[in-house]
């Protein structure tokens, strides 16, 4: 297994993280404070190409494989030093993903130009009953015609709600039996679509997230990803990207916390001597760095297993979500520590590092639920040997 990225990959890494320093970290701060969502970034991003990578060359992309997007992707993170955006882009990475593997040819020609040039995706599973336990989706579409279905339902927290042109919905048909789930592409400004406001949280907040409330949407089967009762299959396919990319945007963050954690360490004296000097402070800096390391091979461990098609995926996937999420947390609390009451003072912008870090043992699947799923894999697995 090969875990470095190629020299194509790597100029597609080091164009997107210039980009992120460019256009996205000098404004982040004040983006942060406003929770406002940059749709001139965005454009701007869209501008430079980078949805083009990991899509094939016949749908308007770089023709490369998945690893050229995850490649972008991790660019991107490293310069803006923004996890809220880079949540943002691997939300709308994902549904770009799903098209082209999963798209038919007239939904590609349809739907993945504009969403390469600047139109906002959203993929909504979570709702408020069942949160993000997709077989618990209540969303139902129900026949009104000889060919036409009637959606209706209501998703919440869902990344990129406020401002996306198009979503694909979690839901399922009724009287179609056990095998129901099936996923829906629905435009925001189709009759019966209310997207919310975006909600005030306390960390990610460049990256708009809210509701969805879908009153009778009427769909065709030509807007199904998928046909009925694929949707599970496909799910879990885009849920394992979704968990590498947290992986990817988290072993950023970590990264970015390192040469902060350095200079304070170095420059800030206690009892005589630079705190550098002591252990205690010495083992901040180097659990930042294994959880940066973890979190990085595990979400390239997991790209590799995604691009080989293996049934491992899934379990690399939540190993990646759960590993990262903890260790992001956990440095983020060290790095505040590490900064005493600087690190609680938002005139630093120490304390945005804990904020943003919050989110990630919660969205995209919270801890509780990656363990639950990682030791049902492993009980099967177990099984399966027995």
């Amino acid at each position: 297994m090969d875990l470095r990225w190629n020299e194509e990959q790597r100029a597609i890494l080091d164009a997107a993280r210039q980009f992120g320093r460019d256009a996205v970290a000098p404004s982040s701060a004040e983006r942060d404070r406003a929770a406002r969502f940059d749709h001139d970034v965005w454009k701007s991003l869209a501008e430079t190409g980078f949805w083009r990578a990991g899509v094939p060359s016949e749908l308007g992309g770089d023709g490369g494989g998945l690893g050229n997007y995850v490649a972008a992707l991790e660019g991107l993170s490293l310069g803006a030093q923004d996890s809220g955006f880079a949540v943002t882009v691997g939300a709308h990475g994902s549904l770009i993903q799903l098209l082209a593997r999963y798209g038919t040819a007239e939904q590609q020609q349809e739907l993945l130009p504009g969403l390469l040039a600047g139109r906002v995706g959203a993929t909504a599973a979570t709702e408020p009953s069942g949160g993000s336990h997709v077989t618990a989706v209540r969303t139902t579409a129900r026949r009104v015609g000889e060919d036409e279905y009637a959606l209706s339902g209501s998703k919440c927290h869902i990344t990129n709600a406020p401002v996306a042109d198009l979503a694909l919905i979690v839901g399922r048909v009724a009287d179609v039996g056990k095998r129901d789930i099936s996923l829906f592409l629905v435009d925001r400004d189709q009759d019966g679509v209310t997207l919310g406001d975006n909600e005030d949280l306390i960390g990610l907040r460049t990256s708009p997230i809210g509701p969805i409330t879908l009153d009778d949407v009427r769909i065709t089967p030509q807007r199904m990803l998928g046909g009925i009762g694929d949707g599970l299959q496909i799910l879990y396919w885009c849920l394992a990207l979704d968990r590498l990319s947290f992986g990817i945007i988290a072993a950023a963050q970590l990264e970015s916390m390192i040469p902060r954690a350095v200079e304070r360490a170095t420059s800030r004296e206690a009892f005589g001597a630079p705190i550098a000097e002591y252990q205690y402070i010495q083992d901040k800096i180097v659990q930042m760095k294994v959880a940066g390391e973890t979190a990085r091979a595990l979400s390239y461990a997991t790209l590799c297993s995604l691009e080989k098609g293996d049934d491992q995926a899934p379990t690399l996937a939540s190993c990646t979500k759960l590993a990262s999420a903890q260790g992001v947390v956990g440095a983020s609390l060290e790095l505040v520590q590490l900064f005493g009451h600087m690190g609680y003072d938002r005139d630093h912008g120490v304390e945005r590092q804990l904020r943003d870090a919050a989110a990630f043992r919660i969205a995209g699947g919270t801890d509780e639920m990656q363990k639950k799923a990682i030791f049902s894999q492993v009980l099967a697995g177990c099984r399966a040997q027995s």
